[in-house]
């Protein structure tokens, strides 16, 4: 029977002044840097089959990038392309790979990145001795950012004092995994599984933001380790100090709390950790999932008109403060967007890897927490990993509850009522094939 081989690669990704940031309604070009981004690379190998998932300090990777991108890396590690498994970690202040802005010989550059790093973490792999995992609830560090308001209506965003505010729009998922990969004579490997947006920091600066934090503190807490963090379901979640802040000084401190606290928690239950059977094999796979979109001719008149006042009109008089116009603008956006395309249906996927009694699933955007919970509890493996912004970007994920709520991302996303069901439906068609096959 051949042997569970584990390898581990990180090479820096850190983009050039002037490449193009994304993120926000805003232009922003990178002015400086305040921590360095990273791919994270961990290549699974039993007998002749292999994967390779990667995590990218990156906002986004859109689908024709993230496909050139897997695509790259298969060619150079000798592996199907539904065997790499690229998850962004969302990071505001990083790039998005694939917008009209975006720097062609930055984009050049990180695939050759990707493509060694999945070579160098291949070429790592070592036997792996045992693996043990953990989960729990780390709780006071992301929170649910839809509040239900007095009277019942719902908005996304607010103050921590506002009087109008008396509910969260749903129950936040706190809960975190974590995979201990102990390997003969090589470093352990540590994955961690979490869901919170890492939006603290904004700007301009380059900062991987909470997840670059909680990465080396866990290293530092835990020698002889390297972490990778796989951000989870975040799509309606935010962390909590990113509210509170208000300078750019106080926004990294905040990004610093965030991912120590995690961190912390971390090194505080790795010891916790049970034994796993790692009999499971590696399989991977990925299902296609169609979903309509908002597309319809006759809302374009109006979405130009809001477009034109969020441009060069007096947006807080003629739409409303930032709380409510932000979905009312995103909408209009998206409306234009689909006019141009004329796309009345769009594929979203969902991309595994599994090895061993644990999967990693991750969609091709931005699910609500609540889709991420779905997803574990109709899962067939023992631990399950849910990712966020993995293999492509298609857009906000939300339930079909908030729907009825409003609110920014359904307002902001390109599709109707059901993408969410639909990605849960198709994600369990996935696992189950792939567990089924193992």
């Amino acid at each position: 029977m051949s042997k569970l081989q584990v390898g581990f690669a990180r090479l820096d990704m850190t983009p050039p002044l002037g490449a193009y940031m994304d993120g926000y309604y805003f232009d922003r070009w990178v002015e400086g840097v305040k921590d360095p981004l990273y791919i994270n690379a961990m290549a699974v190998r039993e007998g002749d089959k292999a994967v390779v998932a990667m995590t990218l300090d990156v906002m986004a990777i859109f689908d024709k990038p993230s496909d050139m991108l897997r695509y790259a890396a298969a060619e150079a590690a000798g592996l199907d392309p539904n065997a790499i498994l690229l998850c962004g970690t969302h990071t505001h202040t990083s790039v998005a790979v694939g917008r009209e802005k975006s720097d062609e010989q930055y984009l050049a550059w990180l695939k050759r990145r990707v493509a060694d790093a999945a070579v160098m973490a291949l070429n790592d792999c070592t036997d792996v001795e045992q693996m043990l995992a953990y989960e729990g609830d780390c709780p006071g560090v992301t929170f649910i950012r839809r509040f239900k308001m007095r009277g019942g209506y719902y908005q996304t965003w607010g103050e921590r004092k506002d009087p109008d505010m008396i509910d969260w729009a749903e129950q936040v998922d706190d809960s975190m995994r974590i995979i201990r990969i102990l390997r003969a004579n090589a470093e352990e490997i540590v994955l961690v599984n979490f869901q919170g947006h890492p939006d603290c920091v904004s700007g301009s600066m380059v900062s991987a933001d909470y997840p670059g934090f909680l990465r080396d503190r866990v290293e530092a807490g835990r020698p002889n380790s390297k972490c990778i963090y796989f951000n989870g379901a975040e799509g309606d979640l935010v962390m909590e100090d990113w509210r509170f802040c208000s300078v750019p000084a106080e926004k990294y401190v905040a990004a610093r709390v965030a991912g120590h606290t995690l961190a912390d928690f971390v090194l505080a239950h790795m010891d916790e950790a049970k034994a796993m059977d790692m009999t499971g094999g590696v399989t991977f796979g990925r299902e296609e999932v169609s979903c309509r979109t908002k597309w319809d001719p006759k809302l374009l008149p109006e979405a130009e008109r809001i477009i034109d006042i969020h441009e060069n009109g007096d947006e807080l008089n003629e739409i409303g403060p930032d709380w409510v116009a932000t979905p009312i603008v995103a909408d209009a956006y998206r409306i234009r967007d689909l006019s141009e395309t004329k796309d009345e249906y769009v594929d979203i996927h969902a991309s595994a890897v599994s090895f061993g009694g644990v999967v990693l699933i991750g969609s091709s955007g931005e699910p609500f927490c609540d889709l991420g919970r779905q997803i574990r509890s109709n899962s067939p493996y023992p631990m399950t990993f849910t990712c966020c912004m993995t293999n492509g970007y298609g857009d906000y994920y939300p339930t079909d509850v908030a729907y009825d709520q409003g609110g920014y991302e359904p307002g902001c996303t390109r599709f109707i009522r059901g993408c969410g069901s639909k990605l849960v439906e198709g994600s369990g068609k996935l696992l189950n094939r792939m567990h089924d096959a193992k």
